[in-house]
């Protein structure tokens, strides 16, 4: 046996080295930027969608609007009666505005569609025509030969 002796240092045990699993690593940062890459598209459809359901019924923005304000600005009940009257006006005056510009508009989009049309041959052209219209429909949707009718359902 060895005895002590306090002024000599303890041997060292040399430390097996500790194995990193880079596949591993590289797994799970794969999972964690796919994750965020879901997250991120989950949430930015889930506003595009809100968003666009708001333009294509624009009768019930003045009482989302409302609601929204109402609870973020605490309002009373007779504030909120004001506020919703003000933004059915707006809402009015801003149709008539559209009214106004929607036959400039759908010339501008029929001759975007003949334009982009004169370059393609006879398949890319019927390809065009469908991707056209449901790029119109999602867009815009009261554009669907409204505006030569004189009327504009925004």
């Amino acid at each position: 046996m060895t005895e002590f002796n306090p002024e000599s240092p303890e041997p060292i045990i040399p430390r097996k080295p500790v194995k990193r699993n880079r596949r591993r690593a590289i797994l799970l940062g794969l999972v964690i930027l796919l994750g965020g890459f879901l997250l991120g598209a989950g949430s930015s459809a889930i506003h595009f969608k809100r968003t666009v359901h708001m333009i294509q019924t624009p009768g019930e923005v003045p009482k989302k609007i409302t609601n929204r304000l109402r609870w973020k600005l605490k309002l009373t009940d007779l504030q909120a009666e004001k506020v919703q009257a003000i933004l059915i006006e707006r809402e009015k005056a801003l149709s008539v505005i559209l009214s106004e510009v929607h036959p400039r508009l759908r010339e501008e989009l029929d001759r975007t569609r003949v334009e982009v049309e004169a370059v393609l041959d006879a398949d890319q052209a019927k390809k065009w025509h469908t991707h056209f219209d449901a790029m119109q429909r999602r867009w815009f949707p009261g554009m669907r030969g409204e505006a030569r009718k004189g009327t504009y359902r925004h």
